[in-house]
């Protein structure tokens, strides 16, 4: 099945301009052709040939691989982040660190902008831009984990005087995964497999909870089981925003089905963390910081592998593949991860099209979803 043909090109090419905080002025310039010629491909009047198109990815610094498969496509521009000056940035930095130089913008997540500066020596990170509530959840993970995983030291929230949240972490050396080389990828499975191992070790109170956890550690299901089956229960998950959408459901009512059909091999006696989406920094085969770990939840380990599965990242097949061997060694630990891998689908679309949040195209995910219904349990991403 062909994913993103659906995708205006041109309306994504515009969209992730504006996400970089770019005008057509500046890009042109950059690429050294005409506004109009950019005005035209965003349009959809014309499309830029391969080797524009790879020197467009290089200015948007997004991959052109993910473009293609329509993974990557934002909801929107008016309300994906922030858009404020560099001169801003250091007014909001310069309350805290009065001395600084070598601000440079980077690549952040679907919300946040993202700065690195140096004051005093040291290197820090400024994102703004995020809900303030996820903003402290990444507080606390940092007070609370930074033992046991490379999370990034948080060191401070604040707001500016319209109410946008801001904080201010250490810099961590290193790239996302998906920027990696070919062979850097490969050397980093390992230490991805034993960074999974150790938060399948971290244990979690019993009376925080299950799911995805606030800002003071605590879940708000009672069980592992409550957590899963959720999604199913119309009093939380109004499905019927869908139809108001114009979103065809008839892949969620599978889907809903089939969690139904695998919800008693969903067993969970106690809970460990749980990342969720992979946001990994790596540096010379070493694993260096998970960042952005506010949808982090309490729960079954293999709700990590089913994420993993479920984004099918071309790139990171030598981890998909490891990930497989690792967990997936019997029949029933085939049934949970299918059965989670639905429910982290579910999440996505909700979240994205009866919500409205901002994250990856719905389309795209109802795709996916297809694709996992239609081969079911017996889909080779699932037999290691």
């Amino acid at each position: 099945m062909t994913r993103g043909k659906s995708m205006n090109i041109g309306e994504q090419l515009r969209t992730i301009r504006k996400g970089a905080c770019l005008t057509q002025e500046d890009v042109a310039e950059k690429l050294c052709i005409t506004r109009q010629a950019l005005s035209n491909w965003e349009q959809g009047k014309t499309i830029p040939d391969l080797y524009t198109f790879v020197q467009l990815a290089a200015v948007y610094n997004f991959s052109p691989d993910e473009f293609l498969l329509g993974k990557k496509y934002f909801k929107g521009s008016s309300n994906m982040k922030t858009n404020y000056s560099d001169a801003q940035i250091e007014g909001f930095i310069g309350k805290w660190y009065p001395a600084i130089i070598d601000l440079t913008p980077l690549s952040g997540g679907l919300v946040s902008q993202t700065f690195s500066f140096i004051s005093g020596g040291e290197k820090y990170i400024f994102q703004i831009g995020n809900k303030k509530e996820s903003y402290e959840k990444e507080m606390y993970i940092s007070n609370h984990y930074r033992d046991a995983l490379p999370v990034r030291e948080m060191l401070e929230i604040h707001e500016t005087d319209d109410g946008i949240a801001y904080c201010i972490s250490h810099y961590i050396k290193g790239h996302k995964l998906d920027k990696l080389s070919e062979r850097e990828r490969r050397e980093i499975v390992m230490p991805m497999i034993k960074l999974m191992k150790r938060m399948d070790q971290i244990k979690i109170p019993s009376d925080k909870g299950y799911g995805r956890f606030d800002a003071s550690g605590y879940a708000r299901y009672k069980t592992w089981l409550d957590f899963i089956s959720v999604v199913y229960n119309d009093r939380v998950y109004d499905w019927s925003g869908l139809a108001a959408k114009g979103y065809d459901d008839l892949a969620v009512r599978k889907a809903i089905e089939k969690i139904r059909e695998h919800i008693e091999c969903v067993q969970l006696e106690k809970a460990c963390f749980v990342l969720c989406d992979f946001d990994i920094i790596a540096d010379n085969g070493c694993i260096t910081g998970v960042i952005d770990s506010d949808y982090a939840l309490y729960g079954d380990p293999l709700y990590n592998v089913a994420s993993i599965l479920f984004w099918d990242h071309l790139k990171l097949r030598d981890l998909t593949v490891a990930v497989m061997r690792h967990y997936l060694a019997d029949e029933d630990s085939k049934r949970k991860t299918y059965c989670y891998i639905l429910r982290y689908a579910l999440e996505e679309i909700y979240n994205t099209v009866v919500l409205n949040e901002i994250g990856y195209d719905g389309r795209w995910i109802r795709s996916r979803l297809d694709e996992l219904l239609e081969s079911g349990l017996c889909h080779t991403k699932l037999t290691p």
